[in-house]
């Protein structure tokens, strides 16, 4: 454990010492820190049912597309799709959909490297609340 201890500090040393403490800590910045970095909020109220509250926050990191949802609300009755889309001359693919069932607090990301010219949009589907499509946060990294 001690040795573990020492190798963890003689490793942090190493590299405060070649990067500086601030290129350490950059690794770690929150999405929402990076330039041009975009915060969406989905609140959805349903009247006898599950409310819908996220926040969703959208920014591109060295060129790729990246999102970071965040559960605000309560947790989730029942499973939902997180639907994202390629968006290209006016022609929009899904091109991945992930079903989740946020607990309060639960993050979920999603990182889509290469998209060039494309936008990247990113639409919520409760399974328990209908909705009309659009897109609850677009993205373009050129």
């Amino acid at each position: 454990m001690i040795l573990r201890l020492l190798a963890i500090i003689t490793i942090f040393t190493l590299v405060t010492a070649v990067v500086g403490v601030a290129g350490a800590q950059q690794r770690n910045v929150p999405l929402r820190s990076v330039q041009g970095a975009e915060v969406n909020a989905i609140h959805l109220a349903q009247a006898g049912g599950s409310s819908v509250n996220l926040e969703i926050v959208s920014a591109c990191v060295e060129g790729t597309a990246t999102f970071k949802i965040v559960n605000v609300g309560d947790k989730w009755p029942q499973l939902g799709k997180l639907k994202v889309y390629h968006i290209f001359e006016g022609q929009t693919k899904e091109v991945s959909a992930r079903e989740m069932r946020f607990a309060r607090g639960q993050k979920a990301s999603f990182r889509m490297k290469n998209v060039g010219a494309a936008h990247i949009g990113l639409f919520v589907e409760p399974s328990w609340y209908e909705r009309p499509f659009h897109y609850d946060a677009e993205l373009a990294c050129e």
